[in-house]
């Protein structure tokens, strides 16, 4: 992958974990105790899947891009 595609889905895999996350806050209001375990358990799956197979994959091939926190 070119570079410079790379750093762009770097940007656009950021902004989708930061929607992940307000996606998380809100699922907190869910009243019922099993279908908020049931919707983080969904939530869980797609971030592992996020950093499965777009993050580290760029990671691997341009490690300079990882992000600073």
């Amino acid at each position: 992958m070119e570079k410079k595609i790379a750093e762009e889905l770097m940007k656009e895999v950021l902004v989708l974990n930061a929607q992940i996350n307000v996606i998380i806050d809100k699922s907190e209001q869910i009243s019922s105790e099993p279908e908020r375990r049931e919707m983080r358990r969904h939530i869980a799956q797609v971030m592992a899947a996020s950093d499965e197979h777009l993050f580290r994959p760029i990671l691997r091939q341009y490690p300079e891009l990882e992000p600073h926190w």
